[in-house]
């Protein structure tokens, strides 16, 4: 063998002993899973997307539940009983049997004593009978008293599970309920580390919601039909911006959901029409800017957002008072400037109420014009590009009159001077800082929340004050956020929640942000008073081991066992869903990594395909930790194609993506995340740390 021979062979083997490295790396690439491309090997191992629909899954409960009744003979005195049929409310109860006497039944639910005691009648005139049970005690071996139409009596035996170990405490302090207002106690929570829950004058658990997700951090109402309306539970920005509202009665029965594209917040109502008035946000918040500076009305029979009240256009978004709801993030790229807390519709003179707790404003404009009718609040700050706002100010006259600050909850009260001309307002008056500045604000430990009563002179434009109470309870009443003020028309009592009080080693603070992600305990005081002040009802909410939450948002006085909200047949009619949906939009700015890099990790809430809407709420966390700021993508990678996602980013690595499959190429597709995290406070600097990483999710779309 020549030497040109042997050179090429010796030359040949390193080619080969080279490609069989590179082949060899490239195995152990693609086996070590770091190649994001799909394979069908790699697409076996994917777990697929969950389905999970509330109104379907509720709907096939109703048939399972029918089946096991109908696989037995059940009668008035040997009933079939489902303990929390539609695992809502774990303190409720269907009862199901034949009868060859129809008619209404009596149902007797004996408590600790005669005023905790609970009775109502529940309609009936069929051989089959379904009976609703709710207000049952939680962890106790209930003993229910059914009573029929001829006068039979049989005793029920209704086990329910004790609460759960995270649950809030709740502490009676003082009870008079021959004074109070009747009916039970809807303590609404705040955040999803809290229980919404009912409880009587004993302060005793009547009922909760056992979704944390849900019914929190706004209003729950009670419409004219009977039925509760409360938000859903998926979010669009924590804490309690919620993409939907949902219709149900006490057992849990969903019988609509209204999909909302501007979340809803806070506060929502029915106007006399039957639609739906709510605060909310513009449609595109995450580029307008700003958030909970919007109102909207809601068509109840479609669903649809068919008026928006924008206030970046009303009021001036540029005024900045000192106050404690911001968190320390700099060149924040969405501002609450607003924070508006309530939406009320003045039927008298046809216009809304708004509430703005961080411009220390009650704002009145002209439903249907938009125009400015007045502004109650303090006089302070009301300079340069605001000072337009000054000629709409209320001047207060009269004695012992005391501006409000961060307010919550204001609304109309009955006309008692029967003057066209004035109008009674009753809120909360948080008391935060008590000062437009810094430098002048009252310290937390030196401050007091009061409920306070107004009077507007329309045509004067002056506000006299006519009622309070809370400064008497100084510090020990002082809630810097959250809380409610409701007249109660039977008694004339007023009802308070001071929801959101902060304490450091019993003292009181203002830091809400550290309250909010459980950095701190948050408390609450509950307490109604008569005309004349006297407490006939207070209860001290607490925290527990297991939770530093023990806020209430709002409290209302109810009786929920006294209509037929609950009353619907079995297997009938599934609901229905109506509204438009939150959908993210293709990202055409990031192009998707093809491989998985990164000390970035995907934890999921929540992932669910929803009836080919695929839901996911996730927390991006980089070496096992989470950062205050951060950014995710959702990208959907089949053999053949590649989507990316844009999702809506929260604090703490938290991110929501809503994404309508059915507008996407048939295909299995793998569920990756691409996301940066940034170090520190700062949006526009810090140290950025990149990654794209597996989810170990499939969905398929047909």
């Amino acid at each position: 063998m020549n030497a040109s021979k042997a050179g090429q062979l010796h030359k040949m083997r390193w080619i080969i002993i080279a490609a069989a490295i590179i082949l060899l790396a490239l195995s152990a690439v693609l086996l070590s899973g770091k190649i994001a491309l799909p394979t069908k090997h790699t697409m076996a191992k994917l777990q697929e997307v969950p389905d999970d629909d509330l109104l379907s899954s509720q709907f096939e409960t109703e048939q399972e539940i029918l089946s096991h009744y109908e696989a037995s003979d059940y009668t008035f005195d040997a009933p079939f009983v489902v303990v929390d049929p539609y695992d809502l409310n774990p303190c409720s109860a269907l009862v199901l049997y034949e009868t060859t006497s129809p008619g209404d039944v009596r149902v007797m639910i004996p408590g600790k004593d005669e005023n905790s005691s609970i009775a109502y009648t529940h309609a009936s005139n069929t051989e089959y009978v379904e009976i609703p049970v709710i207000c049952l005690y939680p962890g106790t071996e209930n003993k229910v008293l059914l009573e029929d139409a001829a006068g039979h009596r049989t005793m029920v035996t209704i086990k329910t599970e004790p609460l759960p170990v995270d649950f809030q405490k709740y502490e009676l302090v003082y009870a008079d309920p021959v004074l109070m207002e009747p009916g039970m106690t809807l303590c609404i929570a705040c955040f999803e580390h809290s229980y919404t829950a009912l409880i009587d004058c004993n302060a005793d658990v009547r009922g909760y919601f056992s979704n944390q997700r849900m019914a929190h951090g706004t209003s729950i109402i009670q419409l004219k039909n009977g039925n509760l309306l409360a938000t859903g539970d998926n979010y669009k920005q924590v804490p309690y911006n919620m993409t939907s509202l949902w219709e149900f009665n006490w057992l849990g029965k969903v019988f609509r959901i209204y999909d909302i594209p501007n979340a809803v917040h806070h506060d929502i109502s029915e106007l006399p029409d039957g639609n739906i008035l709510a605060v909310s946000n513009n449609v595109d918040m995450f580029t307008t800017g700003t958030r909970e500076d919007v109102a909207i009305i809601i068509d109840r029979a479609s669903g649809n957002v068919i008026r928006t009240f924008d206030f970046r256009k009303i009021l001036e978004e540029t005024r900045d008072p000192y106050h404690h709801f911001h968190p320390d993030i700099v060149n924040p790229p969405n501002i609450d400037w607003m924070h508006m807390n309530a939406a009320v519709y003045d039927a008298e003179h046809n216009s809304l109420i708004v509430s703005s707790p961080t411009q220390s404003m009650v704002v009145s404009i002209l439903l249907d014009t938009s125009k400015i009718n007045w502004i109650l609040g303090p006089h302070e700050g009301y300079e340069n590009s605001s000072a337009y706002l000054k000629d709409y100010l209320l001047t207060p006259v009269g004695e012992n009159f005391e501006w409000q600050w961060c307010q919550h909850a204001p609304s109309v009260l009955p006309d008692t001077d029967h003057n066209p001309d004035t109008l009674d307002l009753i809120l909360l008056d948080n008391g935060q800082n008590k000062s437009f500045y810094q430098q002048t604000a009252v310290a937390a430990k030196d401050n007091y929340s009061r409920g306070v009563c107004y009077r507007i002179d329309l045509a004067a434009k002056t506000i006299e004050q006519l009622w309070e109470y809370g400064r008497e309870r100084g510090s020990d009443c002082y809630a810097t956020f959250l809380g409610d003020a409701d007249y109660l028309n039977r008694t004339q009592n007023r009802l308070f929640c001071f929801g959101g009080q902060l304490r450091v080693n019993d003292v009181p603070v203002d830091d809400i942000v550290e309250g909010v992600f459980g950095g701190i305990a948050i408390r609450s005081r509950i307490v109604e008073v008569t005309p004349d002040k006297q407490v006939v009802f207070e209860v001290a909410v607490h925290e527990n081991p297991y939770s530093p939450s023990s806020e209430t948002y709002q409290t209302e006085r109810i009786a929920p066992y006294s209509d037929e909200s609950f009353v619907s047949q079995l297997g009938l009619t599934p609901g229905i869903r109506c509204g438009a949906y939150d959908d993210n939009e293709l990202d055409g700015t990031v192009k998707a990594p093809n491989v998985f890099v990164g000390n970035i990790v995907v934890q999921f809430n929540r992932i669910q395909n929803e009836n080919g809407r695929l839901i996911i709420d996730g927390v991006l966390q980089y070496k096992g930790g989470t950062y205050m700021l951060g950014r995710a993508n959702v990208i959907l990678r089949s053999v053949d194609t590649t989507y990316v996602f844009q999702t809506y980013n929260a604090m703490n690595g938290r991110f929501f993506a809503y994404i309508d499959t059915t507008r996407l190429d048939s295909g299995v597709y793998q569920i990756s995340v691409a996301g940066a995290i940034r170090e520190g406070n700062d949006t526009q600097s810090g140290t950025i740390h990149k990654g794209h990483a597996p989810t170990g999710y499939k969905i398929t779309v047909p």
